[in-house]
């Protein structure tokens, strides 16, 4: 079998229609449907996956041998986030676009700042239960907690974890945030990765034997905080994988670290040994993949201040640089995909919500609720040991202002701060007058020179790019306005104006918006919103700016001339 090689580690791409791949269903051999594993590691950074950078000392023979005999794709990009890119993965959509903007809150649906996925958009989950697979949710689930967001009631028959974003790896009994299906689970004790492995083990028992497709969802916490950091703290891992790390000169700083990660390996060959045992691994597939890239020991890093591992990239989780963006991705399938291909495609978080719809020879739809899916399947291209390439496009990540697009060899970057999402008309007006950083990853992976001057049509052409996204997501919600402007507002009679029309859609779309009584002007306190939990300050001078007379009120030419 032929083995792709990275000429480069990143290559150049352009932009080009989004087309997907998929079978015809079999509504009638659901017993033919292929089995599948999906896991997903927490925090995992790109290079704490030993075959992407030989420089880790963490060791993790199961997934080097999953690699190894199947496929790895060192170029996959994620959200940088917990929530939002489980999001991604499961809709086929950009979190602008799915409703995951940010984590998912306790705002109730129809609230303005409202953070979950759209009910109108079907979850991978929903897919493959109507197409006959037993689906089950293992571990950490973290994409809501409210009625109609849990896993059973988003297509999983079967869920054994944790609702939000980070839970203790040691799990007491009667003590835990633990559930099984919607009640406490009250008795389960000990470490949540072993649990997390020996639910889903139950799971693939219980459905192999009856000849039942399965769908597992394991996603462990591994490797997310708490961690062990300080040596007046327990650690997460068990002291026996602690003690290997360290008696093969692992830091003190990264044993439990390594040690989770390790570990976390270990239990994942549990499963992959059972597979083998109950004889279905020619049809299962196994997907593994990190949510996010790594924390760092950054002075005030996003997630925490732990030791993680991205490479050669900058930045980590809850960013936008490559080291939030760039994490481990690979798949097995027995006697199906070809064995040590390493892909040098850009791939992304939605291609698996396609890529998993293909192997179950679901058709692929274009869209997902009121935005379009964009995900591609990576089936062929797998199946052709690289030959058959996936399309060219530009990929697009937001994260409460922190914004990344790539396309090829080149990315813009910019953190515009987090006042403005999920008000994507609002943050596109920020986006006209701010200047992003664009870099040629082909030869600065560590995104360090800012070629915006050199390479002006490069910019303007990714800009523009970037705008057009962002000015065209559906943003509404069904049941409930939009996520950003309570529906009543937006719904009252606006007074005639004798306003100059907006020159752009950006502009006067954000001016009507924020105009909340319809007099043609806005208004400071109109133009922060509700005040809580944004930066008031910043709105406060920004309106200042915009407001060239100084009298108190902006008006819509003051934002076009301001924006231009």
């Amino acid at each position: 079998m032929k083995t792709i090689r990275i000429a480069a580690l990143l290559l150049a791409i352009a932009l080009a229609p989004i087309t997907v791949s998929a079978a015809k269903p079999q509504p009638d051999q659901t017993s033919r449907l292929p089995n599948i594993l999906f896991i997903v590691s927490d925090d995992h950074g790109w290079g704490d996956l030993p075959s992407n950078w030989d420089k880790t000392e963490v060791q993790l023979p199961t997934l080097e041998a999953l690699a190894a005999k199947g496929v790895r794709f060192p170029n996959y990009h994620t959200v940088p986030l917990c929530g939002p890119s489980r999001a991604c993965m499961f809709t086929g959509q950009y979190s602008t676009e799915n409703g995951m903007w940010r984590g998912p809150g306790q705002q109730p649906l129809g609230s303005p700042g409202y953070r979950g996925i759209k009910r109108d958009v079907k979850m991978l989950s929903e897919h493959l239960a109507e197409a006959g697979y037993s689906t089950g949710a293992f571990g950490k689930w973290h994409l809501g907690s409210l009625d109609g967001e849990v896993p059973n009631d988003r297509g999983f028959d079967e869920f054994h974890g944790f609702l939000g974003g980070a839970h203790p790896y040691w799990i007491t009994a009667g003590r835990s945030k633990i559930l099984h299906n919607r009640e406490p689970d009250r008795t389960s004790k000990g470490h949540a990765t072993e649990l997390f492995t020996g639910w889903a083990e139950e799971f693939i028992r219980e459905n192999a034997a009856n000849d039942n497709p399965f769908f597992c969802y394991l996603a462990y916490n591994a490797v997310h905080g708490p961690l062990r950091v300080d040596k007046s703290k327990p650690a997460s891992a068990p002291e026996a994988w602690v003690r290997k790390a360290l008696d093969r000169g692992v830091s003190f700083l990264r044993s439990d670290y390594v040690a989770i990660l390790e570990h976390m390996d270990h239990n994942i060959g549990r499963l992959v040994e059972l597979i083998d045992e109950l004889d279905v691994a020619k049809n299962t597939l196994i997907v593994f993949v990190s949510d996010n890239g790594g924390c760092t020991m950054e002075e005030a890093a996003a997630g925490g201040r732990f030791p993680g591992n991205n490479g050669p990239f900058r930045g980590g989780k809850a960013t936008t640089y490559q080291g939030g963006l760039n994490v481990p991705f690979l798949m097995n399938w027995k006697r199906r995909l070809p064995q040590g291909v390493i892909s040098d495609q850009q791939t992304m978080h939605c291609d698996i919500f396609a890529t998993l719809l293909d192997a179950a020879t679901i058709p692929v739809p274009e869209r997902n609720g009121k935005n379009p899916i964009r995900g591609v399947s990576l089936m062929p291209h797998m199946l052709s040991a690289g030959k058959e390439t996936t399309p060219k496009r530009a990929m697009i990540f937001e994260l409460w202002g922190n914004i990344g697009l790539r396309k090829g060899d080149y990315k813009l970057w910019s953190n515009i701060g987090r006042e403005h999402s999920p008000d994507w008309d609002a943050l596109v007006a920020e986006l006209q007058h701010t200047d992003l950083a664009l870099f040629d990853l082909s030869k600065d992976v560590a995104e360090k020179n800012d070629l915006r001057t050199k390479l002006p049509e490069v910019y303007a052409s990714l800009k523009k790019e970037l705008i057009d996204h962002l000015s065209n997501i559906n943003a509404e919600y069904p049941g409930g306005g939009s996520s950003a402007v309570d529906q009543e507002e937006k719904s009252k009679p606006r007074k005639t104006t004798t306003t100059p029309a907006p020159k752009g859609r950006s502009q006067g779309q954000f001016f009507k918006n924020r105009d909340r009584n319809g007099d043609g002007s806005i208004t400071l306190e109109e133009y922060i919103g509700n005040p809580k939990g944004r930066n008031v300050p910043a709105l406060t001078t920004r309106f200042k700016k915009f407001d060239s007379n100084g009298d108190g009120k902006l008006q819509l030419d003051e934002l076009i001339e301001q924006t231009k």
